[in-house]
């Protein structure tokens, strides 16, 4: 086991000391000097220098270095620090030399303390460039060169009496391509002006300026319109014009079949070689050009008629399996005259795949909706048409419908079964009638109630009917909710809020069932008969019953489990208000002061009413409850109205007695109410002078010589009796 242990000690050793031998080798490397490397065809011998022409291929040059007791060499070219004696001749970047003028620069390369430098010699392959024109050198400007000349340029490079024709491998450009364009030598004149046309190659150009003018003095649109104003109708034969151009030798030049005609709108008109053709309603402008000169006139289109009107005009719903329908179109022109364009008229779908159109006969092909259109000489009409699948059976929303004299709604929605067991909204197919037309009656998709009554409307499809009854009442004058404020504990479903409703004539009737509720929270949710808060807040639902509404508040929060009520009791004189205070304790223990939220009733009015939001008012002597409710938990306290109490009236005033001797004293509550009540026994008796005289309920003993005062109070007011013992 040491053995073992031993040897790979030992191993571990050498591998480190092979490690740190390796490091101290590489470290060693000593650079002994550096060289220039490049390829030999660069070089010129005679004059002892690297040779390259401007805008040529460029030369590269490596930097090799030479390490102490190494054959091999280093490629340093990226590491070396590069110069050139002069960058307007030669540049150099890591190496790579490019000739950018005439002459020669040192370049160098140095790199751990070692430099190296060579001469390069940069040239032009071409002592200059020449532009040339009908075998001679072209003038520096041409001037009056007119469009419709040809003008072609060759260039030619010199070199030490040497030409040679570079007209292809040059670059061409022109200052302004308006003007004249060039390719390869070959001008092309575009318009009047001035441009500079420029050959280079490699480091050499030269130039030729154009002056471009027109040979007319000015081109005219034949024949002339009548107050500048060309005016076409759609469907007409097409309009002929001329191009007449005037050149400025004399005379005049028909030029429409050469010159460029444009409409400034081809949806309105289209133009070529002078022809005029009307496409669609508006104004425009056509312009011709040719040769540098322009003329434009204003063209109007109209069209010949004022609309299209379509029998069917409005929407059409259909089945898959009925027959075409037959869609008319009529014109009326702008003399007031109408007639037929059903035939002639050029008609579409919108969506081949739901229905095809032919002469207005609109086939469905396909469960869906498409615009069926017709278009006449630049006026058009659409309708829509749908197509609905076969169906099983029909469906309408509400079984009844409330109203009342005079009032118009829309029809009840009607969704159909289909084969597949799906449904469909056929609403706008189905065809409705009404049983009693003296107490309704239907006009497109809206019922009218005239009289008071009920009836029954009928919705027809296939021979398939669904029914709902119309009940038409007195007018509603407003509606009442049981509790404008409601809470409801969260998650759990609560019914919806009752609602009576009061006719014009006075009479009262619940709605509950009737009116429909809405909300723009989506943290409550609204079934048919509950609903049921999703999320902790406050939102109102707004109730609708024929032309009126009604809002309740619901407060959505967390469960109460206990409700204390302070006081139970309240004994209160006429005119006195009271507080109540109602406490909640949620599941977590926190509580909340709930008496504001709770709606209270009263048993017996006479006696009581609720003052503002949690407090009663006593309005006469006697007993009543006050009840209400939290989250379904029952409230009740108990009201007690007793008469305010005016005076006590003691039974005498003084009072004589001797030492053991009594005296029964009496005392009357009068009250606001003017009836007497004898409170003697009620009331609480005291005296001042123990010593003297003492008394209980009325009855006084003398004890001793002296004078004392009693007094009997009750319902917070007092009377006394003097009392004499001698």
């Amino acid at each position: 086991m040491n053995a073992r242990k031993s040897l790979a000690a030992m191993m571990a050793f050498v591998l480190v000391m092979s490690s740190l031998a390796g490091v101290a080798s590489a470290a060693e490397d000593t650079i002994t000097g550096i060289e220039l490397d490049y390829d030999s065809s660069d070089y010129n011998s005679g004059t002892s220098s690297l040779v390259m022409f401007v805008e040529d291929d460029k030369v590269n040059v490596s930097v090799l270095a030479s390490l102490s007791g190494s054959a091999s060499k280093k490629d340093v070219t990226t590491d070396a620090t590069w110069k050139t004696s002069n960058s307007s001749i030669v540049k150099v970047e890591k190496g790579v030399l490019t000739g950018v003028g005439k002459g020669t620069a040192t370049i160098s390369a140095t790199y751990k303390g070692f430099t190296a430098s060579i001469k390069a010699t940069s040239d032009y392959v071409y002592d200059e460039v020449i532009i040339m024109q009908d075998d001679k050198a072209a003038p520096a400007s041409i001037d009056d060169i007119k469009l419709g000349e040809s003008l072609t340029f060759t260039l030619d490079g010199k070199k030490q009496g040497n030409v040679t024709n570079i007209t292809t491998e040059a670059t061409w450009t022109t200052s302004s391509s308006s003007v004249a364009t060039v390719a390869d030598g070959k001008i092309t004149l575009v318009g009047t002006g001035t441009t500079t046309i420029t050959a280079k190659y490699k480091g050499k150009s030269d130039t030729v300026k154009l002056t471009v003018v027109s040979p007319y003095k000015g081109i005219e649109i034949l024949p002339k319109p009548s107050n500048d104003l060309l005016e076409l109708e759609i469907g007409m034969d097409d309009h002929i014009l001329q191009a007449i151009a005037e050149p400025k030798t004399g005379g005049t030049v028909n030029v429409t079949e050469d010159a460029k005609w444009t409409s400034g709108n081809t949806k309105v008109l289209t133009v070529e070689k002078g022809v005029v053709t009307a496409v669609g309603t508006g104004k425009t402008t056509i312009t011709v050009s040719h040769l540098g000169v322009t003329s434009s006139i204003t063209a109007v289109v109209r069209t010949p008629y004022q609309s299209i009107k379509l029998s069917p005009e409005k929407e059409f719903h259909m089945q898959l399996q009925d027959s075409p329908l037959q869609v008319r179109a009529e014109v009326l022109n702008n003399d007031n005259v109408s007639y037929d364009i059903t035939v002639e008229g050029e008609w579409t779908s919108s969506d081949v795949t739901v229905a095809t159109v032919v002469q207005g006969r609109v086939t469905p092909k396909a469960v869906g909706s498409t615009k069926i259109t017709v278009s006449h000489k630049g006026v058009s009409k659409s309708i829509d048409v749908t197509v609905y699948p076969s169906i099983t059976k029909l469906k309408v929303e509400k079984e009844t419908i409330d109203g009342f004299k005079g009032i118009s709604a829309a029809l009840p929605k009607v969704t159909a079964t289909t084969f597949d067991g799906s449904s469909v909204d056929v609403s706008k197919l189905v065809k409705w009638t009404v049983k009693d037309d003296d107490i309704a009656e239907i006009k497109g998709n809206e019922w009218t109630a005239k009289e008071l009554g009920e009836t029954t409307f009928t919705a027809t499809i296939q021979g398939m009917k669904a029914e709902t009854k119309l009940i038409v009442h007195l007018k509603p004058v407003k509606l009442i909710a049981e509790n404008k404020d409601l809470s409801i504990v969260l998650g759990r479903s609560t019914t919806l809020p009752a609602v009576t409703v009061i006719y014009e004539d006075g009479e009262e009737a619940d709605i509950s069932k009737s009116i429909e509720w809405k909300t723009t929270s989506d943290n409550i949710l609204l079934l048919e008969d509950s609903m049921k808060g999703l999320e902790a807040s406050t939102v109102t639902l707004t109730g609708t019953y024929l032309t009126k509404t009604v809002s309740v508040r619901v407060k959505i929060e967390e469960e109460i489990v206990k409700l204390e009520v302070d006081p139970l009791v309240v004994e209160l004189n006429p005119g006195r208000s009271k507080s109540i205070k109602v406490t909640g304790y949620y599941k977590n223990g926190k509580k909340v002061s709930v008496g504001s939220r709770i709606d209270w009733a009263v048993g017996n009015t006479k006696v009581a009413a609720i003052s503002g939001a949690s407090s009663v008012k006593a309005i006469d002597v006697g007993t009543t409850k006050v009840t209400g409710s939290y989250q379904g938990k029952p409230i009740e306290v108990t009201v007690i109205v007793t008469p305010k109490l005016k005076s006590l009236q003691m039974s005498s005033k003084t009072v004589q007695l001797a030492p053991g001797g009594s005296f029964n004293a009496s005392v009357q509550a009068v009250y606001y109410t003017g009836n007497p009540v004898n409170a003697t026994a009620s009331a609480v008796w005291t005296s001042n002078k123990t010593t003297v005289a003492t008394v209980k309920d009325g009855k006084i003993t003398a004890v001793a010589k002296g004078s004392a005062t009693i007094k009997a109070t009750f319902g917070g007011k007092s009377a006394t009796i003097r009392v004499t013992v001698k």
